[in-house]
């Protein structure tokens, strides 16, 4: 209401006021008067009637393009785009491609260590986007653009418009001289907006690198550089002289009547670029998966043997899932805080815990400061399993986060305070899977550590550890160094099988 009073203001301060409809047939007349001292004599608009010379003007036009319509038929923008990239890539770009391409990347990392692959894709990146200098950049989004104005252009259905005027008119055959009558202004007012909407954003100048980009391409031109300037030339003096919208004006009987075109403007390399490196990133990022699933699973059976380790009760993967399908974060260490319970209950509380008893209890140390370390892992270890429970009983129906997760679910996508606290509380119960582990992770490696210093003083001729090594081989059965053995080692391949997973605080601890 505000555009209309303020037109109808801008009318009556033009005219002096007045009756509207007077106003805008005064307006019209003088868009008429306007529209007759153009070359083009268009539009009649005393009958309302499109002149003959329209649709010639229009099938010249045709004629001009019609080969490149052909050429475009079956041309997508993407097939475009990547016409334009090919192009502009140096030949050691096109090299680099090839060398990133997933196929090859997949290739070499059956064969290649991970980290020297990353580090040898990192340098081929670099030199791969190197090359992409600012002027090459801004040089092949203009063409690109160019491209799709043009094809757009050549693409719009000149034979749909110009059959209006002339039933008998074939496709694409020029042979026969068209015979064009007078139509209804109204019966192509929507054509000739279809057509602004698709010529006026064409650029006038600099086409050669296009028409170039094109022969090289397609072996020739669509159409001659000086033909085509031709067409650009006649739309220009259209477009300058607003004569198709006067005529639409005047078909409309709206003479505040504005085609608005909006200009065009890719960025083909830089989404090109960031495709490249994503790429590179998901073939990286899937050999890491695959390389570490196979450590795990060769760490698992190490440990483990063909024993199936069950799931915590609630802290899983599939309760997880259902936070994650909501865009949550889930919960981040269901496997490992799952295999840390198997192995603390059924290896550190029988195996590790018999041999610290042998080792801790009955030996003679040195000094009594020498097991202390040992002793406390040992302790820390064992008090892991009851603290693993409660977070997992923690997340049940009735468990303290459980209860509030299931509370806050219901009023998660219509609340976005709802979602922060959740976000927190799941941060908080992935921390204290992250703790224990740590601290899992951390004794363990002490009392490996300690324990492969007795092993060395085992076999010394003179200890110095341990005073009492015979007695307490006899309580191992004259197999305590084979036990130690086998408890480092199975200690050892759980940290291995911890440090395949991502374990840290979250910053809000």
């Amino acid at each position: 209401m505000a555009s209309a009073n303020f037109f109808q203001n801008v009318l009556s301060s033009l005219f002096g006021g007045g009756d509207d409809n007077a106003i805008k047939r005064k307006m019209l007349k003088r868009i008429a008067k306007n529209l007759s001292k153009s070359k083009y004599h268009f539009y009649k608009p005393s009958s309302h009637e499109v002149d003959p010379t329209f649709a010639k003007f229009f099938y010249e036009i045709y004629k001009a393009v019609s080969p490149a319509q052909l050429m475009f038929a079956n041309t997508t923008p993407n097939s475009i785009k990547r016409m334009v990239i090919d192009l502009t890539l140096s030949e050691e770009q096109k090299k680099l491609v090839e060398a990133l391409s997933e196929d090859e990347l997949n290739k070499k990392g059956s064969t290649m260590p991970l980290q020297q692959l990353t580090e040898e894709t990192k340098a081929q990146l670099d030199k791969f986007t190197a090359e992409f200098t600012n002027d090459k950049i801004v040089r092949a989004d203009t063409i690109y653009t160019k491209l799709i104005l043009f094809k757009n252009f050549t693409q719009y259905d000149f034979f749909f418009l110009l059959k209006k005027f002339d039933s008998s008119l074939k496709e694409r055959n020029f042979n026969a001289p068209p015979k064009f009558q007078q139509i209804a202004g109204s019966y192509i007012v929507e054509d000739i907006k279809n057509f602004v909407s698709v010529a006026w954003p064409l650029p006038v100048d600099d086409w050669d690198e296009v028409f170039k980009m094109l022969k090289a391409l397609k072996g020739v031109e669509p159409i001659t550089m000086s033909t085509w300037k031709k067409v650009l030339q006649r739309l220009r003096y259209i477009r300058e002289q607003g004569i198709l919208e006067m005529m639409v004006q005047l078909i409309t009987d709206n003479p505040g009547y504005k085609e608005v075109v909006k200009g065009e403007d890719y960025h083909i390399l830089d989404e090109y670029i960031s495709q490249t490196r994503k790429t590179v990133d998901d073939v990286l990022g899937s050999l890491k998966e695959r390389q570490t699933a196979g450590k795990v699973d060769n760490l698992l059976s190490q440990i483990f043997g063909n024993t199936s380790i069950e799931p915590l009760k609630n802290y899983n993967d599939t309760l997880s899932q259902a936070f994650l399908n909501k865009k949550l974060t889930g919960f981040l260490y269901t496997a490992p805080l799952s295999y840390l319970k198997h192995f603390l209950l059924n290896y550190i509380k029988k195996d590790v815990r018999e041999l610290s008893d042998i080792l801790v209890v009955r030996g003679e140390w040195g000094t009594q400061s020498m097991s202390q370390p040992m002793s406390e892992s040992s302790h820390q270890l064992m008090e892991l399993p009851p603290r693993i429970t409660a977070l997992d009983e923690a997340l049940s129906e009735s468990g303290k986060f459980g209860t509030k997760l299931r509370n806050l679910m219901p009023r998660l996508d219509r609340d976005r305070e709802t979602r922060n606290i959740m976000e927190t509380t799941l941060s908080d119960v992935n921390n204290e899977a992250a703790h224990i582990l740590g601290i899992a992770r951390q004794n363990i490696i002490i009392f490996d550590k300690n324990l492969k210093m007795l092993l060395e003083d085992f076999v010394k001729p003179h200890p110095d550890l341990m005073r009492n090594w015979k007695d307490l081989d006899r309580y191992a059965e004259g197999k305590l160094k084979q036990k130690g053995i086998d408890v480092y080692k199975k200690l050892y391949s759980f940290i291995a099988l911890l440090q395949n997973f991502d374990i840290s605080i979250s910053e809000s601890e």
